[in-house]
């Protein structure tokens, strides 16, 4: 089998690539290290999270812990396997097998993140839309299903042609001791794979998500606030507006607060998403027509920018989730410990503010 196909020639990819010399290699190990770190750390804790938190329990939150698991296996394979990869300057070592594998293990990975994001809003937008019947329409078992044909999905999209692509066209595109996928250079196939990946989800998450901001504002208009019942219960009691406020529950005091609240997170999902996978998708299509047009070390950045989405969507959960901040904080000061000399002066004075106004 030839390595590369009849007038075409590969040698001149090396060109725009930094040399690895100690200045560059040593803070490039130290940063991406980090970012293994981070991400592993984060991930891992919104797993362990979900797994010990019974409030946690709802298909909504088994989504997210799906999309945790995700991530967690893209730090745990992605990222160091070509991390070695990139500071050997782009010399594979692993063999031309495992190539394989993981190929298809990254792909199949970062694609079953993007449609766990999609599954995520089309959930949300069914909870509103379903109001009472989402709990009975929605059980556990369809949230598994979906994520199972997400999964099998995610597979068949690339999995297919990174395994015999070579054997198909009956030449290989990718030297000795590198890792690459075959169709790198198609301009059909990569074009296609683009649009797949990136510009169709990123245009029906923004059309999900717009739904859904349409869809709450149409309820806060039909669906008035619980405050005109507040209100009017204060009326009668009128020194015991407060209380009567506290004793609602969180959900009666704002019926659409929870929905805002998860539209701000899978907005912000959205925006993650088109900053940190538009780059590379770009330049992918862009190095299949004009392979000197982008610089090699940089479409090599946008790789591991690509990734770092896993690192950040941890952050993205603490900051939506009170339960997930909660557990954060619990994982990181090892379940308070290293937060108990800052905390103990300031509980005593709040004690004794309560105990004298009873």
């Amino acid at each position: 089998m030839s390595t590369a196909p009849p007038g075409e020639d590969y040698n001149n990819e090396d060109e725009g690539i930094i040399p690895m010399t100690p200045g560059v290699q040593i803070p490039a190990a130290i940063g991406l290290a980090i970012l293994i770190l981070i991400s592993i750390t984060g991930n891992s804790m919104t797993v362990i999270a979900y797994l010990r938190d019974q409030r946690l329990c709802t298909v909504y939150d088994f989504y997210l812990f799906q999309l945790g698991i995700t991530d967690l296996l893209l730090s745990a394979i992605s990222l160091p396997f070509y991390t070695v990869y990139t500071l050997m300057e782009f010399t594979w070592p692993f063999g031309y097998a495992f190539c394989k594998i993981y190929l298809v293990c990254d792909f199949t990975l970062c694609f079953q993140s993007i449609m766990l994001m999609l599954i995520i809003s089309l959930d949300r937008l069914l909870l509103i839309q379903m109001g009472h019947s989402y709990m009975i329409k929605i059980t556990r078992r369809v949230g598994v299903a979906q994520v199972v044909c997400a999964w099998l999905i995610s597979f068949l999209v690339f999995s297919p042609a990174i395994i015999g692509w070579d054997a198909w066209v009956g030449y290989s595109t990718v030297k000795n001791m590198d890792c690459d996928v075959e169709f790198a250079y198609d301009r059909v196939f990569t074009t296609i794979t683009a649009f797949v990946e990136f510009l169709i989800p990123f245009v029906c998450m923004t059309s999900l998500n717009a739904l859904i901001y349409v869809k709450i504002k149409q309820r806060s208009k039909v669906n008035p606030s619980t405050s005109s019942h507040v209100q009017s219960a204060s009326s009668i009691n009128p020194g015991n507006r407060t209380g009567i406020a506290n004793a609602l529950p969180p959900a009666a005091r704002d019926p659409g607060g929870r929905h805002r609240k998860a539209a701000k997170f899978l907005a912000m999902l959205v925006v993650a998403f088109l900053i940190f996978w538009a780059p590379y998708s770009i330049t992918t299509v862009l190095i299949s027509f004009c392979d000197d047009c982008v610089n090699t070390s940089l479409y090599e950045f946008f790789n591991f920018f690509l990734w770092m989405k896993s690192a950040v969507n941890p952050f993205l959960y603490a900051y939506n989730s009170p339960r997930y901040r909660m557990h954060f904080r619990r994982f990181l000061t090892f379940n308070g410990r290293l937060l108990l000399r800052t905390k103990e002066p300031s509980v005593e004075p709040e004690i004794t503010v309560q105990t004298s106004a009873m």
